[in-house]
């Protein structure tokens, strides 16, 4: 309980500062890389006040100035700062609506061109979809997505939805998989602790997209979902 009070205020404290200082770079270039760096250094700040000791494996998988569709398991609302730390790219995430009606913090997602996906709206989702899409081809950025479409209740990996992939096959860009192990033993969904511990990211071989067709999206699909599968560790932390 003890961390959890000093977490919330350096978490506040944070990420007002990083959203004052891009909301206005972001009226210049919201996916600049300078705002690239700005979202590295307020995840790295959270990363250490919730006493998060991370470990990434299979950095050399990544080739430099190349875009990815990045697609992770999603256990916990720090799943989003490790990425964001762990992955040496310039990133921009796909993230869930409710979270840009978050007071400042909503306000800086906007201005570093974080993308709004309703899940319950399907031409909406389509739409985010089409201008991930643009914004990898203008910006040389990746996309971060989490296809379960929501953080994990029970620490499990749950099945993944398609619409990740379907923007990776349209774009032919590769697929990035990347397996998340710790961050639910540190902060589970709906509930009110933080726990310190260590944090696990495995950074796979892109999975490449060129030869791929829409009618591959079903297995493609599963195999990237047992391919985050194959070394998640349930119990890491």
């Amino acid at each position: 309980m003890l961390r959890l009070f000093i977490f919330i205020p350096v978490l506040i404290l944070d990420t007002v500062i990083h959203a004052a200082i891009v909301m206005v770079s972001g009226l210049f270039n919201p996916y600049s890389r300078f705002n690239s760096a700005l979202m590295r250094s307020w995840a790295r700040i959270i990363l250490f006040a919730a006493g998060v000791r991370l470990t990434v494996e299979g950095k050399e998988n990544i080739q430099p100035d190349t875009s990815y569709i990045v697609v992770g398991n999603h256990q916990s609302h720090m799943d989003i700062p490790v990425l964001i730390a762990a992955l040496p790219l310039p990133i921009r995430i796909i993230s869930k609506k409710e979270l840009f009606k978050i007071p400042v913090f909503g306000w800086g997602m906007r201005a570093v061109g974080i993308l709004e996906i309703d899940r319950s709206n399907r031409k909406q989702a389509i739409e985010t979809l089409n201008r991930a899409a643009e914004i990898i081809r203008q910006h040389h950025l990746s996309i971060l997505a989490f296809p379960e479409g929501t953080r994990s209740p029970d620490g499990k990996i749950h099945p993944f939805k398609k619409g990740p992939i379907i923007l990776a096959i349209n774009t032919k860009i590769s697929i990035l998989p990347v397996t998340v192990s710790g961050t639910y033993r540190i902060l589970p969904k709906k509930s009110l602790k933080l726990r310190s511990g260590r944090v696990k990211v495995v950074i796979h071989p892109p999975y490449r997209t060129e030869q791929l067709t829409l009618p591959d999206r079903h297995r493609v699909v599963q195999e990237i979902h047992d391919i985050v599968a194959s070394k998640f560790e349930e119990n890491y932390g």
